[in-house]
């Protein structure tokens, strides 16, 4: 684990100078140096961990009295996060994704969602991002149960600065939150970004062809290089960061749909329950007659390890696999509606 960064640019209030002198943080670090930083300015924040302290971490480091580390006891730790809660704590409970939004979900749903509780429930090692340690450290189902929980909201940063922004934003926020996050390195988006909120995507791309809604890290990755290609065999290509997934921006999917021809959405996530799941809702219940192309894991199980980008390539989840989707779907002819059909009466 990196060292806490003390000298240098300052994280909380310029948080882009930050991330350009610490450029090889993975995400789930760049959110324990950011929840640490903001924890200086507000005595309430707490984080519980299961099982991931030691070696540096920065919270540990700089608020020792407000660190609990609860080993390989993932129920524990949110019943013990739900509880101080109550009394007036804003708690960050942080572990990997399998274990805490499935091992510990009758918690979650219980403790947190129930009772509205204001619990941050942030999560590495989201999708195929644990690669190598196999399916046990998969999580691909994680957004789909975690959507359906009312009263919780769902969220994936893209890179760096959201997740600093979102860390932020969770913390203003009164009530329960899951935050995934990824395992590896991730690139720095360089799309211009003017303020952020929760529950309200952002269009990093304009397009007219495809509107391609993505969601964290590999998502949003995978569909700005599918766009490039798309462009390169003459197709525009719009794409929207939905990083909320509940509460879910439906104007942005209803644009998206209103100027483009074919809606896709690509996540690392099973095509679903998740973010595609979300998009067909949307658009079934606007009725807007809207072909959808889900790219994502493909509703199986990895049996082997691998590296993440040979799990990922396994599912067509790269930008030259979607692009290739893409093309072949908007090559085909529109269905033609059936003629209604009419009941004789002899």
């Amino acid at each position: 684990m990196s060292g806490p960064q003390t000298e240098g640019a300052d994280l909380a209030s310029d948080p882009e100078a930050w991330l350009r002198e610490n450029p090889k943080l993975p995400n789930r670090q760049i959110f324990r140096h950011a929840l640490a930083r903001f924890a200086e300015q507000d005595s309430r924040l707490v984080l519980l961990e299961a099982d991931l302290g030691g070696a540096g971490d920065p919270f540990e480091a700089r608020h020792k009295s407000r660190y609990f580390n609860l080993g390989i006891c993932e129920a524990t730790m949110l019943d013990m996060a739900c509880g101080m809660a109550h009394v007036g704590h804003v708690v960050f409970a942080h572990t990997f994704a399998p274990f805490g939004a499935m091992r510990a979900c009758e918690q979650v749903r219980l403790g947190m969602a129930y009772p509205q509780a204001n619990v941050k429930l942030v999560c590495d090692y989201g999708g195929v991002s644990g690669a190598f340690f196999g399916p046990t450290h998969h999580a691909i189902e994680d957004l789909a149960i975690l959507r359906a929980m009312p009263g919780m909201t769902v969220f994936s940063p893209a890179d760096g600065l959201e997740t600093i922004l979102a860390t932020r934003a969770m913390i203003e926020h009164d009530g329960p939150v899951y935050m995934r996050l990824g395992r590896n390195r991730v690139s720095r988006l360089e799309a211009q970004r003017e303020g952020f909120a929760l529950g309200r995507a952002h269009c990093i791309r304009e397009g007219s062809d495809v509107g391609l809604i993505a969601h964290g890290e590999i998502g949003v990755s995978v569909a700005l290089e599918a766009a490039s290609r798309l462009e390169a065999q003459g197709v525009s290509a719009r794409v929207v960061n939905m990083h909320t997934l509940k509460p879910l921006d439906e104007a942005a999917i209803l644009e998206t749909a209103e100027r483009t021809r074919l809606l896709v959405t690509v996540e690392e996530h099973n095509i679903l329950g998740g973010l595609g799941g979300a998009v067909c809702e949307t658009v079934c219940a606007h009725g807007l007659g809207r072909r959808v192309l889900r790219m994502g894991i493909q509703d199986r199980y990895d049996p082997l390890a691998g590296s993440h980008e040979s799990l990922l390539l396994g599912h067509g989840l790269d930008g030259a696999s979607v692009a290739e989707r893409v093309l072949g779907s908007l090559s085909r002819p529109h269905a033609v509606a059936p003629e209604p059909v009419t009941t004789r009466r002899n």
